[in-house]
């Protein structure tokens, strides 16, 4: 099969190597020094330098399917090129409702699988699959990549593109209490808990569910939450920021020019985030539910920096090419947005993606117990 990448960063990057065990790939993206990356690992692997925004880089792409990964502000309108002549799996973490993109993928008989990480997206399908098993009442979801080795002050790096990390920041974060779905600010909500070999963490509400809130899976679930995990002490340091002005979209002068507050403050947290590919660093994603007969059920998915891929690339990576195989290798034929929650309320597509993952050594498991890696 011919599958097309677009964006190689270091998550579409792993994405494209990773399906060129198998199909063909055609990777495109507007920076040489990350296609030239991509010859290196597999030099079958053909590259096109096209600035997706001011060119048509769908002509004469004969692809059988196309994964998105573009950075989130890009996503929509990436999607929506693909759609009208291919099916689309996505990572972007598009700012807005991948619904609005039902009708014209209906029209076009092609599909779009949005939210094709690790969260969302793999929380997704695990959630998916628990609605489907158990009466449940309530679900946490709590997600973090962070260096094993603390480096003050802010103990982060970022593990894929940092201005999405931004996004998360500052984008209102949309939960679900008491059967209403309610708009708070993000970085609240905060959680103080600790994990065995890992240590102190804290979590803060994030806009993750995404397609969650909207699903006919989870109408009946009156509490749906999503957490960012971080190490204790790095949300009031982004609070302050946030505060001060300094993520603002307003105007500054520097060095006799005017730039924007936003854009110059990511500047500088990008050199003190930027994660080198030798760091070691971790992925722990973290699900809680409680049954309507108060049974707890949880799932904890960890991995680690390996083969010198972060471990945030291989679970979200990894997830979006366990759903691309799986719409080539089992013929889907959806057409319309399809949520990855739906993949996970099938048993045959849920057992398909996990064991795909788990073949990759990602560690997944299952209790239904409190979760026993955390400590109060």
């Amino acid at each position: 099969m011919n599958i097309a990448v677009i964006g190689t960063g270091m998550v579409g990057r792993l994405i494209a190597v990773e399906l060129s065990r198998k199909h063909q790939v055609y990777a495109i993206d507007n920076n040489s020094e990350n296609l030239n990356l991509l010859n290196k690992y597999n030099p079958k692997i053909i590259t096109n330098k096209i600035d997706i925004i001011k060119e048509d880089f769908l002509t004469d792409l004969n692809a059988d399917l196309i994964v998105n990964c573009v950075p989130g502000f890009m996503g929509f309108d990436t999607s929506k090129k693909i759609l009208k002549e291919n099916t689309c799996v996505d990572i972007s973490f598009m700012p807005e409702d991948c619904y609005d993109l039902e009708d014209y993928a209906i029209k076009a008989n092609t599909a779009l699988y949005p939210d094709a990480g690790v969260a969302p997206g793999l929380s997704n399908i695990i959630v998916g699959n628990l609605i489907s098993n158990y009466d449940i009442d309530e679900i946490k979801i709590m997600v973090g990549g962070l260096p094993k080795e603390k480096n003050p002050p802010w103990n982060y790096k970022a593990p894929f593109s940092p201005i999405d990390v931004i996004e998360e920041y500052t984008r209102p974060a949309r939960i679900k209490e008491d059967g209403q779905i309610k708009t708070v600010s993000a970085l609240t909500g905060k959680i103080d808990f600790e994990v065995e070999e890992i240590g102190k963490l804290e979590a803060f509400l994030t806009d993750g569910l995404r397609t969650l809130l909207d699903s006919k899976l989870t109408s009946d679930i009156p509490t749906l939450l999503e957490y960012t995990i971080r190490y204790p002490g790095h949300s009031s340091m982004v609070s302050e920021l946030i505060d001060s002005g300094k993520l603002d979209n307003s105007t500054i002068s520097h060095d006799g020019k005017i730039v924007n507050q936003k854009e110059f403050t990511t500047k500088k947290l990008f050199k003190e985030w930027k994660l080198a590919e030798t760091d070691k660093e971790f992925t722990l994603l973290i699900i809680t539910a409680k049954t309507m007969d108060s049974k707890e059920i949880s799932c904890v998915v960890y991995d680690e920096w390996r083969d010198g891929w972060s471990s945030m690339s291989r679970t979200t990576g990894l997830t979006a090419c366990a759903i691309a195989n799986l719409v080539l290798e089992k013929g889907l034929k959806n057409a319309g947005v399809i949520p990855p929650e739906q993949l996970g309320s099938n048993q045959d597509y849920f057992d398909y993606i996990i064991n795909y993952l788990e073949e990759k050594k990602i560690i997944i498991n299952f209790s239904n117990e409190k979760n026993p890696l955390l400590i109060k």
